[in-house]
C-alpha cells in the first residue's frame, strides 16, 4: 500500500526552468480514493463535407468490427472507434453551405442573427471548456490548416457568443509561442493590443449604430485576449518545457502541415495547456480549401487512370463535388487522404502514456463536418459523416462498433449527449430534441 501521494501538477525546478513530471504510480491514488486523469475533448474538423456513401458499410462489433473502405485506414485503432450513421446536421444558414463551419458545433436556432445576419451562437467547445479547462493555462486552442480566407462564418467552428468568433491559429510557430512562450522574449500578440486598442476607441466615435455594435464585438474579442496574455504572465513560472522543438513555419507540404498541427494539439493535451482543442484540416472558405488538388495532397494521380478522365484531374477538392458523377473517385481519395492525417493524430495520442493508459484513452475526439460534398443537389446536412475516438476517461466503455440512429436524428442531439457526459446538466443544444442512448 502506498503510504503518500504526488500531485498532478508536481514540477521539477531549478533555476529559471520547471518540468513537468510523467504519470508515475505515485499519482495514482489510495485504496478508497479516486484520481482519474482529466478528460480532454477534441473536434477534428473534415473540411468540405464528405462523400456520402463515405460512412457507409461499417458493420460488427469487437473483433468483428469492419469499417467501411474510406475508414478502414483507421483499422489500427478501430477499437478505439463509435462509428456514428444516421446523423443529419444542422440546415444550412443564411448564405448556403459556406456558412455550415459557423453553425456546426453550435447547431444555432434558426432565425437568431448576429450583428452580421449569420445565425451564431455560443459553441459545443466553448461549453466545455468553461468546466474541463478550469486550472489549466489555456482555455482552449483553436487550430486551423488554412491559412487563407476572410470569411469568418466560413472560416471559424469556434464562437464564444453570437457574433464573437474564436478566431484560429494557422501557424505553428504562433500555436507554440502561445503555449510556451516566445524564445526572443515577445509575449504573445502584444504589440496587436497595444496598438489596435487605443485606435479602435478612437474610430468608434465616427460610425454608426450597427457599426458600433460590431465594434465592441471586436473590443471585447481583444479584451479576451489582453486577460489571457496577463494569465499567460502570471504563470510564466509554471509553465512546462515542451517536449518538441519550436516549428519554423507554416510547411509548404499539406500532409506535413496537418501533422505538425496534430502535433501541437497532442502537446497540448500532454502538458496539460488545454483540456478542449478545435483543429480544423481544413474550412469552408473557398480560398485555400476549396482549391486543394490531388497533387497538394500527395496523392498519385496514375492510380486515376481509366477511372476519370484527364480533364478532371486537376479539379480542386470543391469543384469536384459539384460535378460529383465523373469525380466520385476523386472525391472518396480526398477523403480518405483526410482519414489518413486523422489515424496519425489517433495513434500520436495513443502512443503518449498516461496513469494505466494513454492519452486516447482520456479524451473524446470527434471527427467529421456539418455537410456532405456531393455536389450541388447535395452539399446537404442529411446523414452526414460523423464519429467518435477514444474512451473518454471511462465515459465511452463501449467503442469498437457502428452505432446506426433513425433518420433525421439531429447532430446536435450529440451535442447535448456531450454535454452530460461530460457532467453539465443541460437539457437542449441548438436544435436537439434530445441525448443520445447507447453511446455511455
Amino acid at each position: 500500500m502506498k503510504s503518500w501521494h504526488l500531485s498532478r501538477r508536481t514540477l521539477l525546478r531549478g533555476v529559471g526552468a520547471s518540468v513537468t513530471l510523467p504519470w508515475l504510480e505515485a499519482m495514482l491514488p489510495a485504496q478508497g480514493q479516486t484520481n482519474r486523469p482529466p478528460l480532454r475533448v477534441a473536434f477534428i474538423y473534415h473540411p468540405i463535407g464528405a462523400e456520402a456513401t463515405a460512412w457507409k458499410g461499417s458493420r460488427g462489433e469487437g473483433r468483428d468490427f469492419q469499417l467501411s473502405p474510406t475508414l478502414s485506414i483507421l483499422d489500427p485503432v478501430k477499437d478505439s472507434l463509435l462509428v456514428l450513421d444516421g446523423l443529419n446536421g444542422r440546415g444550412h444558414p443564411p448564405g448556403g453551405h459556406m456558412g455550415a463551419a459557423a453553425v456546426y458545433l453550435s447547431s444555432a436556432s434558426h432565425g437568431r442573427t448576429d450583428t452580421w445576419g449569420a445565425e451564431t451562437a455560443a459553441t459545443l467547445d466553448q461549453i466545455l471548456a468553461e468546466r474541463l479547462s478550469r486550472d489549466t493555462p489555456l482555455r482552449s486552442l483553436e487550430l486551423s490548416c488554412n491559412n487563407i480566407g476572410r470569411n469568418m462564418h466560413s472560416r471559424y467552428v469556434s464562437w464564444r457568443a453570437p457574433g464573437l468568433p474564436n478566431g484560429v491559429e494557422t501557424d505553428p510557430r504562433d500555436v507554440f509561442a502561445r503555449m510556451f512562450g516566445d524564445p526572443q522574449g515577445d509575449f504573445y500578440r502584444r504589440s496587436v493590443l497595444d496598438v489596435v486598442g487605443e485606435d479602435a476607441r478612437r474610430l468608434r466615435l465616427n460610425l454608426g449604430r450597427n457599426d458600433q455594435r460590431r465594434l465592441d464585438e471586436y473590443l471585447e474579442s481583444v479584451r479576451t485576449l489582453e486577460r489571457q496574455i496577463v494569465a499567460f504572465e502570471q504563470s510564466a513560472d509554471r509553465r512546462p518545457r515542451p517536449t518538441m522543438a519550436r516549428p519554423q513555419g507554416v510547411p509548404t507540404d499539406l500532409t506535413t502541415y496537418l501533422r505538425l498541427m496534430g502535433d501541437l494539439m497532442v502537446l497540448a493535451f500532454q502538458t496539460d495547456m488545454t483540456r478542449v482543442v478545435t483543429l480544423l484540416f481544413g474550412d469552408d472558405t473557398n480560398e485555400g480549401t476549396y482549391a486543394r488538388r490531388l497533387v497538394d495532397c500527395d496523392i498519385d494521380l496514375a492510380r486515376f487512370a481509366g477511372q476519370v478522365e484527364n480533364r478532371y484531374l486537376d479539379f480542386g477538392h470543391h469543384s469536384c463535388t459539384h460535378d460529383p458523377v465523373p469525380t466520385k473517385p476523386m472525391i472518396q481519395a480526398f477523403d480518405r487522404w483526410y482519414v489518413q492525417q486523422l489515424l496519425y493524430v489517433l495513434q500520436r495520442l495513443r502512443a503518449s502514456r498516461e496513469g494505466n493508459g494513454n492519452l486516447l484513452d482520456n479524451s473524446i475526439i470527434v471527427y467529421g463536418c456539418g455537410n456532405n460534398g456531393t455536389g450541388w443537389v447535395g452539399h446537404g446536412t442529411r446523414d452526414v459523416a460523423c464519429l467518435l475516438a477514444g474512451g473518454g476517461a471511462g465515459l465511452l466503455r463501449r467503442t469498437g462498433r457502428q452505432v446506426q440512429f433513425a433518420n433525421g436524428t439531429s447532430l446536435s442531439n450529440l451535442w447535448l449527449t456531450l454535454t452530460q457526459l461530460a457532467g453539465i446538466e443541460r437539457r437542449e443544444f441548438g436544435v436537439s430534441t434530445g441525448a443520445l442512448a447507447g453511446l455511455g
